[in-house]
């Protein structure tokens, strides 16, 4: 269900598309370090973080905004790109999948640890490096409104299990959630969870929170890093038995690109990130309309990886 797993055989296009780069595929163009970033805000907003704590560490660098990253990941391997933010479990699956076929076991999980251990060497082989993850993450969440939790007692998806056998809970997801390992058939053999309906609405997106602040669903698909929740208030209920894998947000650099000063600058940012970081950035982007360069300086200013204006 995250946007991210959503993994198409497009690798032909992506080819096509890597061509029209305005890169030397030999390394490092006139313009310093390519920070590829895919066609959503937060992938922006963190490709410019990136970008921008490697200006101040002196390494001249520009955010290059592409569309998937069938796309970025094989600009990254040629040295067209030299830096890329990713998810980690989700970029260690696209990794094993590309590498083992489509239908490879997964190497992922919910650890950060063990899926670093198995995401690296996927990477290295192919001339990559996966620096510090951080702590934020983005990958699936389940949110109720504080409501709906404070009248029930909710914190956990596990006592929702235990209310739900008792009480009618409505999910609302995307249409494919029902089909999802990681949504309704997932909460439903980790949590126990009991749905007594399903409504078909987008995939954390504006019709799902409208619905749960409306009240004609009790339980919401959102993604955790998603400023609706910060905006509107909303409760995400804590993932107790770990059923989502680890999808922090990382560095991902070209090896022979890479240099101490770059990896610095890079582990800066992940070494401050969080996932409420994420959500009121997304926030500024996406609801107040503010431009994601400008929403970057300022998280780097106020954390202290960049002067102060």
């Amino acid at each position: 269900m995250n946007r991210r797993r959503v993994l198409g055989p497009v690798f032909g296009v992506a080819m096509a598309l890597a061509s029209t780069l305005v890169v030397s595929a030999c390394g490092l163009s006139g313009d310093g370090v390519q920070v590829g970033s895919t066609n959503f805000s937060e992938s922006q907003i963190l490709a410019n973080l990136f970008a921008e704590s490697m200006e101040y560490s002196g390494i001249p660098s520009q955010v290059k905004e592409l569309t998937t990253t069938e796309v970025v990941e094989p600009a990254l391997e040629r040295n067209q790109l030299q830096v890329m933010p990713g998810y980690l479990a989700t970029f260690t699956e696209y990794l094993n999948a590309k590498k083992n076929g489509p239908s490879a076991p997964p190497v992922s999980s919910n650890n950060v640890a063990a899926t670093l251990a198995a995401g690296q060497p996927l990477a290295n082989a192919v001339g990559l490096t996966i620096l510090n993850p951080a702590a934020a993450q983005d990958q699936n969440a389940f949110a109720v409104t504080p409501a709906y939790a404070a009248a029930n007692n909710l914190k956990t998806l596990s006592q929702l299990g235990v209310f739900s056998q008792t009480n009618n809970v409505i999910l609302g997801a995307g249409p494919d959630c029902p089909t999802r390992p990681f949504c309704e058939p997932g909460l439903e053999s980790t949590y126990g969870i009991k749905f007594s309906n399903f409504v078909s609405l987008d995939t954390g997106g504006p019709l799902t929170v409208q619905a749960l602040l409306q009240g004609s669903i009790n339980l919401g698909l959102v993604f955790s890093s998603s400023g609706f929740i910060s905006a509107y208030d909303l409760q995400v209920l804590a993932d107790d038995k770990h059923l989502q894998a680890a999808d922090n947000v990382i560095p991902v650099v070209n090896t022979s690109a890479m240099t101490p000063t770059m990896a610095a600058a890079l582990n800066a940012v992940t070494a401050q990130l969080t996932t409420e970081d994420l959500q009121n950035m997304n926030a500024q982007v996406d609801l107040e309309r503010k431009d994601p360069v400008d929403v970057a300086r300022a998280w780097l200013a106020s954390h202290g990886i960049t002067p102060a204006s």
